[in-house]
């Protein structure tokens, strides 16, 4: 079993500072731990392995407090015009996201930034130069214990692009959690109790620790999920742009079935093709509706770049054009080639073919596109061809 208490002292006793802040965000890890125990059905392993993941998050939580409750300057920084990179999950965000990497005038989380945060980077260079090679270590373990598995789902890279899932899990105000852990009554709070406007303000507390000393960039932050907080994020970061990838539902369940088992199976041994089918369905749901929602009466006045994943795959400098344009930028010739290169290097494929079906998780693929009809129509994606 796990128990709250029990992580907030092993991450008190990881961390190399103590916590300004003690019992923030607890209300939330409360709600994620009694999920888990209750609903999750975690194997051992899972309980050991979940333990450990959830006191690092409280652990980078720890440690982000401390570096703003005692460099008050810090929090005193703007976060100015980010960029949010979103859209329903699996619709093509990482992809993209690695194409709007190639543009030098944004700044993007790297995972190993995400992985470990503080001290803040421009502070300490050495510091940062350890996190980066460990980082780097645990992902070439990783891909030489599972063969590259996770990389036929995810596209990651030490020094690649991150999402901001890393940031969001310091708040245990998670709802991708869904995917790797059977837990619906928490997801279920995540979009009915949890404050995400709190956990938003943190993540831009995140986001202050982590530019400070360092040149002025514009954020580019990408998460699937910032779908379901799209309010909370106006709240809070008031002059944000978004740009939203769209896909298929169909495939998109597809893919979020296939990627879910996957990720649970690394904690149970206990997963239900059937009922996760329906949960996906749940989730999908969720971030359509909220999307639509958001679109139809709240969009006024911001600044929205929608992206079809056909045309991100096809042809993703016209898709490029079209957002920089929404964001009044100028896609130079050198980012343009810039893509270019990475495309070249970065083949279909390269690391390994996602494939996934529909009936495999007892989903009739008819009943699906019927059901979420009223959100192809509005983007004008009916017509689209399924990938």
């Amino acid at each position: 079993m796990l128990s709250t208490a029990a992580i907030v002292a092993q991450a008190q006793a990881m961390s190399p500072v103590a916590d300004p802040t003690p019992g923030l965000f607890v209300r939330n890890l409360d709600l994620l731990v009694s999920s888990l125990n209750e609903e999750a059905r975690l194997s051992e392993r899972g309980v050991a392995a979940c333990n450990g993941m959830l006191a690092l998050a409280e652990r980078k939580r720890i440690e982000v407090s401390h570096w703003c409750a005692t460099e008050p300057e810090i929090v005193r920084q703007p976060v100015d015009r980010p960029v949010f990179l979103t859209g329903l999950p699996r619709s093509g965000t990482t992809y993209f996201q690695y194409l709007f990497d190639r543009e030098p005038s944004f700044r993007m989380m790297r995972t190993w930034e995400g992985e470990s945060p503080c001290p803040p980077p421009a502070v300490d260079s050495a510091s940062a130069a350890r996190r980066q090679a460990q980082c780097a270590e645990q992902h070439r373990q990783r891909r030489q214990n599972d063969g590259g598995a996770h990389d036929s789902f995810h596209l990651s890279d030490p020094d690649g692009p991150q999402e901001c899932v890393m940031i969001m899990d310091q708040t245990f105000g998670n709802a991708g959690h869904y995917w790797t852990f059977r837990v619906p009554s928490y997801f279920d709070r995540v979009l009915d109790t949890i404050d995400l406007t709190a956990c938003y303000a943190h993540h831009k507390r995140v986001l202050k620790t982590l530019q400070w000393q360092a040149p002025p960039s514009r954020w580019a932050l990408k998460w699937p999920c910032h779908l379901l907080a799209l309010d909370e994020i106006r709240q809070v970061f008031p002059d944000a742009a978004m740009v939203v990838t769209h896909r298929d539902p169909v495939a998109v369940l597809a893919s979020n079935c296939s990627y879910a088992t996957f990720l649970r199976g690394m904690f149970s041994d206990e997963v239900d093709r059937a009922e996760l089918g329906r949960q996906m369905k749940d989730l999908v749901s969720r971030h359509i509706r909220a999307l639509v929602d958001f679109d139809a009466n709240r969009a006024d006045g911001v600044t929205i770049a929608h992206v079809d994943y056909q045309q991100v795959v096809a042809d993703p400098e016209a898709a490029m054009v079209d957002v920089y344009r929404s964001l009044d930028l100028e896609l130079t010739p050198a980012v343009r080639q810039s893509i270019a290169n990475w495309r070249a290097e970065n083949p279909p494929g390269k690391r390994g073919i996602h494939r996934y079906d529909l009936s495999d998780y007892g989903l009739n693929i008819d009943e699906v596109a019927e059901e979420f009809a009223f959100y192809t129509e509005r983007f004008d994606l009916a017509d689209k061809l399924r990938a």
